[in-house]
């Protein structure tokens, strides 16, 4: 997505986009960690990556690849005025704004508490007016107050809008709103409820579906709903939404679907899987029970951020099996987000934490390279774009 002070989508997104550039470093010491002996830091980087997402279309949750990063001049400042248009929505939802062209793609509950109606709306992107309104389902089941039911992101891909509501379903409509195919996913009860986004990859559509209990990953053909593969998970709970990154291999490019995940009473996991085929690729050992943010990706390594204060952890991708130590490049025992995503920009790794602090690490050897205090309490993920990053 690029962001344009003129651009009445950056308008729309400017309304939850808190700026913590140019903030106050406090320098930080690195926390006691475990780094490979190939570890060495990153050189900053003054230039945005090639894979930035474009002006026109931010697909899913968090862009194309899930990172987080657009192009353009972002605003810094975020009044009334400074908004080319404001439009009141109905109902309540976490789910973030999805932008395809001039639509942008938000979900909803509205309703009662307990089983609210669950909608798909889309609105034009130049003026902010409602173009569709179509009722999905009713919500059943238990979810945390700060969850809701209405928490997972749409995923669109120029034709179809793709709509996870946990139990109640993994639906698509055309861009008028159109019903076009609906499946079951089954009971996926879990006391603080569902929000993984679907993702697109190639011809499926990807959706984790952690609960309680019976948790599994599956993809499912994109056009007519079809399932394609179902991968079982050890997983009891967990609120990620799940990242397909290219790795090269001896055997060439395969696709790994990166997924974290937890379990009541041991700890977490992260766990990479064969897009194409759902099998289990290889695992990471030592996240936290309740996991949240999105993995990551950059310069061939993924960064798993476990909530409550728990592991930060760099890995290499492309492994067999259980590769807890032996892919590792670093791991920092505390500094996880609860909720939010980080991100790695412009060669830093930036993670907004459960005390209110935004540090930033260098991703090469894990090492503190500064740290700062925010105001109030941060819940949705980084953004980035024009050397800045954005927080709310």
């Amino acid at each position: 997505m690029k962001f344009m002070r003129s651009n009445a989508a950056s308008a729309s997104l400017a309304q939850w986009l808190f700026v913590v550039a140019c903030l106050p470093a406090i320098a930080g010491g690195c926390r006691k960690k475990s780094v490979s002996p190939t570890a060495t830091p990153w050189p900053i980087s003054r230039s945005d990556p090639r894979e930035a997402a474009p002006v026109e279309n931010w697909p899913q949750f968090r862009g194309p690849n899930a990172q987080g990063i657009g192009t353009g001049r972002p605003p810094i400042t975020f009044s009334e005025s400074d908004a080319a248009w404001k439009t009141p929505l109905s109902g309540s939802g976490n789910s973030s704004p999805v932008v395809w062209n001039d639509r942008i793609f938000l979900t909803a509950e509205e309703g009662s508490r307990s089983t609210p109606d669950l909608y798909v709306m889309a609105f034009d992107r130049r003026d902010g007016h409602l173009l569709w309104k179509v009722r999905a389902a009713k919500a059943s089941g238990r979810t945390h107050p700060k969850n809701g039911h209405a928490s997972a992101s749409t995923a669109v891909d120029g034709e179809h809008v793709y709509a996870c509501f946990g139990s109640q379903g993994l639906f698509c409509y055309d861009f008028d709103g159109n019903f076009v195919w609906h499946v079951e996913l089954g009971d996926l009860e879990h006391i603080y409820g569902s929000a993984a986004s679907p993702i697109l990859f190639e011809n499926s559509v990807i959706q984790l579906c952690d609960a309680a209990k019976n948790s599994y990953l599956a993809a499912f053909d994109k056009t007519s709903g079809k399932l394609l593969w179902r991968t079982a998970r050890d997983s009891t709970g967990s609120w990620t939404t799940p990242v397909v990154v290219p790795v090269e291999t001896d055997r060439g490019t395969r696709f790994e679907c990166l997924v974290n995940g937890g379990e009541f009473g041991r700890t977490g996991r992260l766990t990479a899987y064969d897009a194409r085929t759902g099998r289990e690729l290889w695992f990471v050992d030592g996240l936290e029970t309740l996991v949240t943010p999105v993995a990551l990706y950059a310069n061939d390594l993924v960064f798993s951020l476990s909530g409550r204060n728990g592991p930060i952890i760099a890995v290499e991708p492309g492994g067999e099996e259980n590769v807890t130590g032996k892919r590792e490049r670093w791991r920092l025992p505390r500094g996880g987000p609860y909720i939010p995503s980080g991100i790695v920009y412009r060669n830093r790794l930036y993670v907004v934490g459960d005390q209110k602090t935004l540090t930033c690490y260098n991703p090469g050897d894990g090492s503190t390279i500064w740290s700062a205090r925010l105001g109030g309490t941060f819940t949705a993920s980084l953004v980035a774009a024009d050397g800045r990053v954005y927080a709310a």
